[in-house]
């Protein structure tokens, strides 16, 4: 305290020297004097991580933030709140804009998978406006024809002077004006939305690639490259470029001090309309200081208002004279609150295009991946949440259910393009499509799941509807709905006898588009690190949730995304193929084999030892970007158990009486090789349906008389007298899992298992074979780059 005290009068000029000379009296003493000295000198633009810059301007303290390409100026609040615990957003002080440097990754992410998205998404509008030009032109070629001549001559004589305002629109994203009796002022609004007086034809627009892959357009507009000089500097022809531009547009529907959309002016070129929304008034005032400090007036404007309101707005509301910046539908539609963002699932779809791009998040991990509130979960996201370490990633699929059931209701469909755990946070990219079609194919990929979280942890799922695939007389697939069967389980677990819970429904299908993450991954390599300081991590978490598919290949492409490619002479690559959602994730949750390991109080075998035991049996393996030391595998529960009996048994042998009678690792190592208990609990899998089956006293009789021979025989425990194998019974077992497995189990070694019961499989702990390739240093997880990381507090109050 002294020392703080007597530099507190110190020159600024002689900071810089006294710093380092206290770092070593304690890091202690040098964090409360590097704060002290900062706050006294908060008009200079000395700034570090722990102390934010601060700029006063007309008598008002700002916070001066550069991220990316743009700078925003973020208002502390006049006066604390009253509220202690509210008083402080970590080390950012009092704000009354609410601005959170930890969420730079999120920030960083979206304007990543936007570019990639936007890409493709202008792709395919080029082509529906090319489509649209040419019935256009064949319409109007066969209107011709049958004209009278003398039109016909009068017609041709008034062809330069046709005006383009008399063509009308119907798609969303090309609205226009259409002819009136004000021609001049049609004229104008036409030249406003890019049309020439003597252009004859629709709004056309050629969309290009510079050499990092980023699609632009529109007049004057240079491509953004990382340090490149481009092809007209090193001797190739230059970039053509468009002289209409076919519109973007964005919506941050809550933008606080409007960082996100001064972001996505400044760093995606092929953006044209961007709305930075907020219900607080001092917020829309920081917005238009940021924008006019940006000076991106010309593709941002602000709005004041709530923003589900602000959504609905767009239902029916669509306008052939729409005035100058408005937009019916947008692109995309980016939606990041202050905890749950379930209230504007609904409302975010009806202001969204077909084919649109759907951006959320959602902070409230401890509703939707906690099982401390699950009558909040449910009303929120209307399912259950699932107890374990494997919560997170439930999480996200009660969060997919939620979008689904809104958007199913309008006969919309939604395909997750990326689904991220992230620090404390979901992130959620989805694509939206008008496909009634597949709306009717979301019961059979909604599931519920029977969990084990008070015992084992095992969990087995089980489909609200069955969605049967047909193949009718022309070869064309369609479906037949029934009902499933259920349960899909017993009431208590088959491994370790404990209770079921029952937890959903929530999302079945795939959580990520493999082509978009490809992607995103190969344009990330491509970034400017000093530009996005968080491009190392996006690396590795891209990298983590490309390797989480598992998905057999014959799963592959939509039927119609193929359809669509087949037609296609040359397919653009930046088109995002859309992948079949109707097929349910052969690995819906990661394993933690830690967790596994102290169900049976024994030693944790390594990462590369687990994970050469199931690729030594033929199964996929790959971790989970969700937590360090996970496993996603296709393996059934009892394969799992019984890899990790068979470690306990051969490499990690634990005390007698180490587990107590009763509890699930009891349970669990009663089925372990070699043990008199295993021959019961053998005994009493293969026999259970055979006593459920009996109706007479004959049957009962003969199905004891075979139990007490058994028990006398052991070997015949596994073998029959026809030298089939004797499979244990149960909603996953052996037999059930050798059917759903494909031919190829891993990527890189196809491998048909063994048709044995569980305990003749041979089991080989292969580091070896278990070790993965080296990709150079990926940073998969983040670690906390600073104290109190988390959420930070809300803004403070203005009145």
């Amino acid at each position: 305290m002294r020392i703080g005290r007597c530099f507190a009068f110190i020159r600024i000029d002689l900071i810089r020297d006294a710093v380092p000379k206290l770092a070593s009296h304690g890091q202690g003493h040098f964090t409360i004097l590097q704060r002290r000295i900062f706050a006294t000198s908060s008009r200079s633009n000395m700034a570090s991580s722990a102390t934010p810059e601060t700029i006063m301007i007309d008598g008002k303290k700002y916070r001066h933030v550069r991220e990316g390409l743009a700078s925003v100026l973020a208002p502390y609040a006049e006066e604390l709140p009253s509220s202690a615990k509210h008083s402080k957003n970590n080390d950012e002080g009092s704000q009354a804009v609410f601005y959170n440097p930890i969420q730079q990754f999120n920030r960083d992410l979206t304007v990543l998978a936007i570019k990639v998205y936007g890409e493709g998404a202008l792709v395919e509008k080029q082509a529906r406006v090319t489509q649209k030009n040419q019935h256009a032109k064949r319409k109007k070629a066969a209107k011709k024809l049958n004209v009278p001549p003398a039109t016909q001559v009068d017609d041709d004589a008034n062809k330069e002077s046709e005006q383009p305002n008399t063509r009308k629109r119907k798609a969303d994203h090309l609205e226009d004006l259409v002819g009136d009796d004000k021609p001049e002022e049609s004229v104008k609004k036409a030249k406003a939305n890019g049309h020439d007086e003597d252009d004859e034809e629709p709004l056309v627009a050629e969309i290009s690639a510079d050499p990092a892959g980023n699609a632009t357009g529109g007049e004057g507009q240079q491509p953004k490259t990382n340090g490149h000089s481009g092809a007209a500097e090193s001797g190739g022809s230059p970039p053509a470029v468009s002289r209409k531009q076919l519109p973007f547009s964005i919506l941050d529907a809550l933008s606080a001090t409007g960082l996100r959309a001064l972001r996505y002016a400044k760093e995606i070129p092929f953006a044209t309309t961007i709305v930075a929304n907020d219900l607080s008034p001092a917020s829309v005032e920081s917005i238009e200081l940021n924008i006019k400090h940006n000076e991106v007036r010309e593709k941002v404007r602000s709005n004041l208002g709530d923003a589900r309101s602000f959504m609905y707005s767009k239902v029916g509301n669509e306008q052939l004279r729409p005035a100058e910046g408005y937009v019916h539908r947008y692109d995309v539609i980016d939606i990041d609150p202050y905890g749950t963002a379930a209230p504007f699932f609904d409302c975010s779809l009806q202001a969204i295009q077909d084919g649109g791009l759907l951006c959320i998040t959602c902070t409230d991990a401890g509703v939707f991946a906690s099982t401390g509130y699950p009558e909040k979960t449910f009303a929120l996201y209307g399912g259950i949440p699932i107890k374990g370490p494997h919560s997170h990633e439930g999480g996200l699929r009660l969060i997919l259910n939620g979008v689904a059931m809104s958007a199913a209701k309008y006969g919309l469909a939604i395909e997750p393009l990326l689904s991220l755990y992230i620090d404390y946070y979901a992130r959620i990219f989805i694509r939206v499509h008008r496909k009634q079609q597949e709306v009717k194919l979301l019961a059979g990929t909604s599931m519920t799941v029977y969990n084990c979280g008070h015992g084992c942890g095992a969990w087995v799922t089980q489909p609200l509807l069955r969605n049967q695939p047909q193949t009718s007389k022309s070869g064309d697939t369609f479906y037949k709905f029934s009902f499933a069967q259920a349960p899909s389980t017993n009431r208590n677990c088959e491994h370790c006898g404990s209770t079921m819970h029952l937890c959903g429904p929530m999302w079945s299908g795939p959580l990520h588009n493999p082509h978009f993450v490809e992607k995103m991954l190969e344009k990330a390599r491509t970034l400017d690190k000093d530009t996005y300081a968080t491009v190392d991590r996006i690396e590795g978490m891209l990298t983590l949730a490309l390797e989480e598919d598992l998905m057999p290949s014959n799963s592959g492409l939509d039927a119609a995304a193929v359809s669509e490619s087949k037609n296609r002479a040359t397919p653009d690559s930046r088109l995002i193929p859309r992948l079949a959602t109707n097929k349910p994730d052969v690995a819906p949750f990661f394993v933690m084999p830690t967790y596994l390991a102290k169900i049976i109080h024994c030693a944790t075998p390594s990462e590369d030892a687990m994970r050469g035991a199931l690729l030594g049996l033929g199964y996929k393996v790959s971790r989970s970007h969700c937590k360090p030391g996970s496993i996603k595998t296709d393996a059934p529960w009892p394969v799992l158990w019984e890899v990790i009996r068979e470690f306990m048994r051969t490499k990690a042998p634990i005390k007698v009486g180490a587990v107590r009678r009763g509890t699930a690792g009891f349970q669990i190592l009663a089925r372990a090789r070699g043990s008199e208990r295993a021959v019961v609990s053998e005994l009493k899998d293969t026999t259970r349906d055979q006593l459920r089956r009996c109706e007479t006293k004959d049957d009962l009789k003969t199905v004891l008389q075979g139990i007490l021979y058994r028990l006398e025989n052991e070997q015949s425990m596994f073998e029959t007298k026809s030298g089939e194998s004797s499979e244990p019974k149960g909603g996953n077992g052996e037999a059930t899992a050798q059917k759903e497995r494909s031919p190829n189990r891993n990527r890189t070694r196809s491998r048909s298992p063994p048709p044995l019961p569980l305990s003749k499989l041979e089991i080989t702990f292969d580091e070896k074979l278990g070790k993965e390739k080296s990709r150079g240093k990926l940073v998969r997880y983040q670690m906390n780059p600073r104290e109190n990381w988390g959420p930070m507090s809300r803004a403070g109050r203005t009145s």
